[in-house]
Order: C-alpha cells, then sequence, then structure tokens
C-alpha cells in the first residue's frame, strides 16, 4: 500500500509499504510477519528496510527476527556529545551547521529461544543478536558541527557486534497491551576479532507496565523505563542519545548524546470511538518524557537533579487488524516542539 508519514526531524515521508501477517492458531503473536519498504523525504531521505519475523523456527520454541536496512540522508542531525546547553535560537533551525550528509546501512539478525513458561502469558526468553553497521557522513565542510567536532566515526565507519540477554514478558498483546508486563536486558560487544572497526561495549535494558482502568471509557496507562550504558571506542552514532520520536517527543532527533541514558516515558492511551462492524476505531493519548545523556562515572544525584522534560498528545486510529495502527503525536519541550506520525505505539 502507499505510505505517507511526517515528522519535524524527516519531513513529509512517502512510498510504498508491505505488510504480511500469517496467522495460525496456537501460534501467537503470529506464524510469520514480512516487512518491506521504500521510503522518500522532503528533508533527503531516501531509504529501504527489510524484515521477517517467524515465531517457532523451524518448528521449535524460538523466534528468529532479521532485519537489514540501506538509508542515505541529507539531513541527519549532530548536536555534540555531552551538549546539554540550550541551542541558540538562530542555529536551532540551521541546515548548514547541526546537520549533515549521511549514508548507513545494516543487518540485524536476533535468535530468541524460550527457557521458562508458567502459563500461556508468563514466560523467560533468552536471545543471541549479530549486527553489522556501516555509517559515512560525506559531502560535508567546515561550517558544519560534526565536522568541527570530529567524533569518533567522522570518517567513515564499521561497527560489528555480538551479543545476547534476556527478555520476559506476561503482556495481554505484544501490539496493543492494556495490561501486563516486559522486561528486557541485554549486552553487545564490538571488537576487531570480528571484523569491527571499534571495539565497545553496549549495555540496554526496558522495563514496560501496562494497567488500565475505567473512566467513561476503558484507559490504559503505560510505562517505560530504559537505560543504556556505553564505553570503549564508541562511534558516535551508537552512542546512547534522546530526542525525536523514538524517545523524547518534542526535542529534536539525537539531540542528546553521550555515555548513557536514562529515559521513562509514560502515557494514557484510550479508544473514543468504535465501529466493530467496520473494524475501525480511532482514539487518543496524552503523554509525558522525562529524561536525559550523562557521562561515565556522573553521580547519580546530579543525574536525577537535572532532567530534561516534554509532553503532549497524540491520536490513534486502527484500521481492519487490531495489529495496524496508525498514530500521530505533537510533542513540546523547552526547545520548541515536534511533531510525528507514524504506525504503531511508542513502546
Amino acid at each position: 500500500m502507499p505510505a505517507l508519514a511526517y515528522s519535524s526531524d524527516l519531513g513529509l515521508i512517502g512510498g510504498g509499504i508491505m505488510s504480511r501477517y500469517k496467522f495460525e492458531d496456537g501460534i501467537a503473536p503470529f506464524y510469520s510477519y514480512l516487512h518491506v519498504n521504500a521510503i522518500i523525504s522532503t528533508k533527503g531521505l531516501i531509504s529501504s528496510s527489510f524484515l521477517f519475523d517467524k515465531p517457532r523456527f523451524l518448528g521449535k520454541k524460538q523466534r528468529f527476527t532479521s532485519e537489514f536496512y540501506v538509508s542515505r540522508f541529507l539531513q541527519s542531525q549532530f548536536y555534540g556529545i555531552g551538549n546539554y546547553a540550550p541551542l541558540p535560537d538562530a542555529l536551532q533551525d540551521s541546515s548548514d551547521f547541526y546537520f549533515y550528509r549521511s549514508f548507513s546501512t545494516g543487518i540485524e539478525l536476533l535468535l530468541r529461544r524460550q527457557v521458562l513458561k508458567h502459563s500461556t502469558k508468563n514466560k523467560l526468553d533468552i536471545y543471541g543478536v549479530a549486527n553489522f553497521e556501516y555509517r559515512t557522513p560525506w559531502g560535508n565542510d567546515n561550517g558544519q558541527y560534526i565536522i568541527q567536532q570530529q567524533p569518533l566515526g567522522v570518517d567513515g565507519m564499521r561497527a560489528i557486534s555480538l551479543g545476547g540477554g534476556l527478555v520476559w514478558e506476561n503482556r495481554d498483546s505484544e501490539f496493543e497491551p492494556t495490561k501486563g508486563n516486559y522486561a528486557k536486558a541485554g549486552i553487545k560487544v564490538g571488537n576487531s576479532i570480528f571484523g569491527s572497526s571499534a571495539d565497545y561495549f553496549l549495555f540496554e535494558s526496558d522495563v514496560r507496565a501496562y494497567t488500565h482502568f475505567f473512566l467513561l471509557k476503558k484507559i490504559t496507562f503505560a510505562n517505560r523505563l530504559s537505560f543504556q550504558h556505553s564505553s570503549g571506542n564508541v562511534p558516535y552514532w551508537l552512542l546512547p542519545e534522546l530526542g525525536g520520536e523514538e524517545t523524547m517527543r518534542g526535542y529534536p532527533e539525537n539531540r542528546f548524546r553521550d555515555d548513557n541514558t536514562l529515559l521513562l516515558n509514560t502515557e494514557l492511551r484510550t479508544w473514543l470511538l468504535e465501529f466493530p462492524e467496520y473494524d475501525v476505531r480511532l482514539g487518543g493519548t496524552l503523554f509525558m518524557d522525562i529524561g536525559r545523556t550523562f557521562a561515565n562515572k556522573t553521580a547519580f544525584g546530579d543525574v536525577i537533579g537535572d532532567l530534561n522534560y516534554t509532553f503532549g498528545f497524540g491520536g490513534t486510529s486502527s484500521f481492519f487488524n487490531n495489529n495496524f495502527i496508525l498514530r500521530g503525536d505533537v510533542g513540546f519541550s523547552g526547545e520548541g516542539y515536534g511533531i510525528y506520525f507514524t504506525a504503531g505505539y511508542l513502546f
């Protein structure tokens, strides 16, 4: 089907999307899922990706996911590493200073296997992951911030890593959870032994909790707390970052970068109008995002004493399939606002 979206960071986005779900009784959340897209945006993004997701891989209690992407972007954003000072008004929207041209490609292979199950919804999985990523800025000059700062990877770098971790969950739905929990913790290690241009260590954790109550309508109270850590020779584009539609809506994408991130997203979600005979639903959200990035060895008191906040509201819709949700958000921050139209809940 044709694709149309909008993001303050990417501009108006158009292209094509093919999503194919195959369902079979007794296999959740689906038997297989294939997603292919090719998009172009008014801010110079040309991108294509391929995702294949297969629960019960090889007929066993394991799930295999593979994703490949290639992208060229004329307005990638770089605001520095450890830059927490407010952006000068004259430079906030300067494509000549904070923006740069980039090319990137990558592939991720992930195998997830169930190791413990107490009930239909309560299970613990172990996973292994392999990543190959390459990014290089190109066609930039000394008038741009990234060239002035010269972060690791500014001349192009190959990052290859292996890792693994644990996933525990008992959510009532993967795509539209209204109750239950999800937790993930894992590491990735990049090393020249694997062919990586740099040696680094990455840790990520993600905890989500969902509950619901009734106030005229059923309302879902959703929360996500995440922490990311990095050490070693980390390419700038792999450093933990905040900003944009996936983390702190209202700040520009990649607004904050440093060794670590701490982030809390909280949302109230509800369906306002439902038309079961047409498989159509219309809803809304209220949200707040709280977080910051910080350098290694920063005292915990300093971290929680200097947090950044965004807040906003959004609309949701679902057509023909409860797993297919369209979302539009407007987020406000201390440095402006962001508008985002995309697919699926944030978490």
